[in-house]
């Protein structure tokens, strides 16, 4: 008589092949989820910057009561968005009695690592009344 040898268990090689693929998936896994939180903070701060952008139109309006004039202004905001600072540039681009200015308006911010972030609008300013010089009433 002979006796057969039993193979109900799994071989160490089984088994090593078996952590090997488990571990893969889970540094597969990881690293997914890691990008995925990334983005979403990328885009949490973009959403931030396009708020403080209609922030920025109501706090520093352009022209109201006043003649706009080329130039620069910049500023920062107030807590919690420290981190996030503004720029706007005028042109006029019109002729010089047509009171037509192109506003490029910069929110720039500091992300980890030193790497800085920015959103940028531009605009056409079109002002009647006012007429470069003095006010057309």
């Amino acid at each position: 008589m002979r006796r057969r040898r039993s193979t109900a268990g799994m071989s160490l090689i089984e088994v090593l092949a078996a952590l090997a693929i488990l571990g893969i998936g889970l540094a597969v896994l990881i690293q997914s989820v890691s990008r995925c939180l990334a983005v979403v903070h990328k885009t949490r701060n973009y959403e931030t910057a396009r708020y403080l952008m209609q922030r920025l139109e109501l706090e520093h309006p352009l022209g109201v009561n006043e003649q706009i004039a080329d130039g620069m202004q910049d500023g920062q905001f107030d807590a919690p968005h420290e981190q996030f600072k503004w720029s706007r540039e005028i042109m006029s681009v019109g002729l010089p009695d047509e009171p037509l200015f192109q506003v490029k308006t910069r929110i720039a911010w500091t992300e980890e690592g030193s790497r800085e972030s920015s959103q940028e609008t531009t605009t056409l300013v079109f002002k009647p009344e006012y007429v470069q010089g003095s006010a057309r009433r």
